[in-house]
């Protein structure tokens, strides 16, 4: 079932999955640039046997419209969460765990201040890597006119893997035909450059994600976003998270899916307990 939400950037597709929300907490499902919510494929039929899913399309991926893709940038996607996790709310998702990917992982931390919110699990949240030359440089490359464009396919090999086969293999295929679409081209290379705003840093102290429990997933061989350059910030900011580093690269939940199911489950179940 598809639930659409009307957002100022667009109808939103909220693909509706596993149980019914009246009788079971919800996970809201948050994917990376580019994306859309056949990313958490070899999960979500898993987690749905004893959760209520909800897996956004971001403006302009999968099913889902834009009116602007230049408009669409991290707090614009920190927008459109908010209203869908509203609308959830009147179709019976009482409480929620919100995973989120990458830049899902963000937003996911974003949404830690909600009521609703009893949980994050972030895989390789933005947010966390210092932003310097490096960083800022990254960001300029993945976004402009020419070069962002041409580094869409090899980057996503990149941070794939050999994606010979299942979820990794469709989420390369789907990144591959990004240059198809020249209004997603547009999403992919605005929330890129959105990235290398100062205000989006993460910063400890801040009250949600110290009130909330956090759980972060990143894979030990990420070449996008790596751990070793976002590890000091995640202990600074939330020095209560579990960690679990897996033996994959950025996009776990599809690169080994047995394995990411079996280090995110506990933390589901403590904090957002099947009603089954």
């Amino acid at each position: 079932m598809i639930l659409r939400v009307g957002t100022d950037h667009g109808e939103i597709a909220v693909h509706l999955a596993g149980r019914d929300p009246a009788r079971a907490p919800g996970i809201l499902l948050l994917h990376a640039n580019p994306g859309d919510h056949r990313d958490f494929a070899e999960i979500s039929a898993v987690l749905g046997r004893r959760w209520a899913i909800a897996a956004v399309d971001w403006p302009g991926y999968g099913q889902s419209g834009v009116r602007d893709p230049a408009a669409v940038t991290v707090p614009a996607l920190v927008a459109v969460a908010e209203t869908v996790c509203a609308v959830l709310a009147s179709h019976g998702f009482r409480e929620l765990i919100v995973v989120g990917s990458s830049v899902g992982g963000y937003v996911a931390l974003r949404l830690a201040h909600r009521a609703d919110v009893v949980g994050v699990v972030a895989v390789a949240p933005a947010g966390f890597a210092p932003l310097n030359v490096a960083t800022r440089l990254l960001f300029r490359i993945m976004s402009g006119p020419r070069t962002g464009p041409a580094l869409v396919a090899p980057s996503a090999r990149a941070y794939l893997g050999p994606a010979r086969g299942g979820g990794a293999r469709a989420i390369y295929e789907r990144a591959v035909a990004l240059g198809d679409d020249p209004a997603r081209l547009a999403v992919y290379r605005s929330i890129w450059a959105a990235l290398a705003d100062p205000g989006l840093e993460l910063r400890a102290g801040d009250r949600p994600w110290t009130e909330v429990p956090v759980q972060v997933v990143w894979g030990r061989n990420d070449p996008i976003n790596p751990w070793a350059v976002s590890r000091k910030g995640v202990a600074e900011v939330l020095p209560h998270a579990e960690v679990a580093i897996l033996p994959a690269r950025h996009e776990p939940y599809a690169e080994c899916p047995q394995r990411f199911l079996d280090a995110v489950t506990p933390f589901l179940t403590r904090h957002a307990a099947s009603s089954a």
